[in-house]
């Protein structure tokens, strides 16, 4: 993409020019990492968390950068050949200008985002591969992995920031894609990174206590959660309405459908009024089956994973395919025959023993109970559980809780690292443990120690559920990210054992 400056900066209204050099220049990237800089790249400024944008000014003009986006003016800026661009707000600017410069992407893709506290990356995934089953071409956007057409990039953030999300629809549409399924996250929601992200579907999974470090109450947390179905709109797009698709059985559903003015339709795993419910849930060897009820047909349906909540996840995806593509439900059903499961959601390890080992993604006490819930009814010997808290130097008060639910369910628990960030590990695991004693556990500050300490554990009939990691491949520890993966060092350890 190219463009001149002088264009470019015409989508901003709130601005004020300080014009050193030709505005004719051609933009050649945009960027707000001055690691990336090129020549003719436009650098925005962002105040971020751990570094200030403005601070780099020198080091991107040396590196050839013509125009810069600021909020606060160098004093020297007479001195540096280089436009400046004066705004109120970096991030609303990188919006803004990243729409522009890809030329306004996501309008040319059909836009399914799906928000929710638990879930998102599961019922993302199933409207993914479903879709994929029927012949479309699509990019996914998630905490696994950024998916376009055929080609995998490692996850940065669950939502990534307005600069890189704009270029990857762009590149969706030029590998052919016409639909992108996305995760929005509650910081991505409230920190604009989807602002001018034209979103056709939005879907509401379920709202439960998490993040409360960065949004303080739960009002806030749900809040920001509904800012996705206010972006939705009331204007059609390429001939349809927007539409809201959201889980009745949740006690924020109201909450969601009263902040938009898009069609809705809602779903449920007990309301017999929603627009689609399940009922006979029953487990089975292979997974779950379930009876779908649907514009007054039944239909009979089985899924590869266990937990009743993925019959929740797969109503959302179901309603997303029938309602807002208009897919016929015999092809619906048919792709759902073909449908694998999700990486690192209630995965049951195939290592060929006499008991089970299952990787999940459960971090909130809400998820974790759910899954342990449904491998209590499996288990035959003891369920062992290994869990951290993914919130290091983040909302220690969601801690106790998970202690909580561990030491409800589990016969063992082996503490240890989730993403520690810059917190002691040990101080992690004892504020999750907080005054439980009455199940035996032990502390394994390392995780791939941990990981030995609980397979080596394992007796005939046992379950054992790593939890908290599922398919995530790293771990945040200081302010780095370590490549790890729960079913990698699970597997490697049998192959030398």
């Amino acid at each position: 993409m190219r463009m001149k400056q002088k264009e470019l900066i015409e989508a901003l209204y709130n601005k004020k020019l300080f014009d050193q050099i030709d505005l004719d220049q051609t933009v050649t990237k945009l960027v707000n990492d001055s690691r990336q800089v090129e020549a003719g790249a436009c650098f925005i400024a962002i105040k971020g968390e751990n570094f200030d944008g403005h601070q780099a000014i020198a080091e991107v003009v040396a590196q050839g950068a013509k125009l810069i986006i600021v909020e606060q003016l160098p004093a020297n800026y007479q001195t540096i050949p280089a436009n400046f661009v004066l705004v109120d707000s970096s991030f609303r600017a990188q919006a803004i200008l990243a729409n522009k410069f890809y030329q306004e992407p996501s309008r040319k893709l059909k836009v399914v985002a799906v928000t929710g506290t638990n879930g998102k990356t599961t019922t993302s995934s199933m409207i993914s591969d479903l879709l994929t089953s029927l012949d479309h071409k699509t990019g996914k956007i998630g905490t696994l992995h950024y998916k376009v057409a055929d080609t995998y990039y490692p996850a940065v953030n669950t939502t990534p920031n307005a600069l890189h999300l704009q270029a990857l629809f762009a590149e969706m549409l030029e590998r052919g894609c016409q639909d992108a399924v996305i995760e929005a996250s509650s910081h991505a929601l409230s920190l604009g990174r989807l602002w001018y992200t034209d979103v056709d579907c939005a879907i509401f999974t379920n709202l439960t206590r998490e993040h409360l470090d960065f949004h303080k109450t739960m009002d806030n947390y749900a809040y920001a959660k509904s800012l996705l179905f206010s972006q939705l709109g009331q204007a059609f797009h390429q001939g349809r309405p927007r539409l809201a698709i959201i889980n009745k059985d949740d006690p924020y559903w109201e909450v969601m459908a009263q902040a938009t003015a898009a069609d809705l339709v809602t779903y449920s795993l007990v309301d017999e009024e929603a627009t689609a419910y399940a009922s006979q849930i029953q487990n089975k060897e292979t997974g779950l089956a379930f009876k779908l009820h649907f514009n007054d047909q039944v239909f009979e349906l089985e899924l590869p994973m266990r937990g009743h909540y993925n019959v929740s996840n797969y109503l959302a995806a179901f309603l997303c395919l029938a309602c807002y593509y208009e897919i016929d439900v015999a092809n619906i059903l048919r792709a759902t025959k073909d449908f694998k499961g999700v990486s690192g959601r209630m995965e049951v390890l195939a290592l060929n023993k006499d008991f089970d080992v299952v990787v999940d993604f459960a971090h909130t006490s809400d998820a974790l109970e759910r899954v342990m819930q449904e491998l209590v009814s499996h288990k035959q010997g003891r369920l062992l559980a290994l869990m951290g808290h993914s919130g290091g130097n983040r909302d220690s008060g969601a801690r106790p809780g998970i202690g909580d639910v561990l030491f409800n369910y589990a016969d063992y628990i082996v503490f240890t690292a989730d993403n520690p960030r810059f917190e002691d590990v040990t101080k992690i695991c004892h504020e999750m443990i907080g005054q439980h004693d009455e199940k035996p556990y032990t502390i394994v500050e390392d995780r791939k120690a941990a990981v030995i300490t609980m397979l080596e554990m394992a007796q005939s009939g046992d379950v054992l559920l790593f939890a908290g990691k599922g398919g995530e491949g790293y771990q945040i520890i200081g302010d780095q990210k370590i490549p790890y993966d729960d079913a990698e060092e699970i597997m490697a350890y049998y192959q030398e054992n």
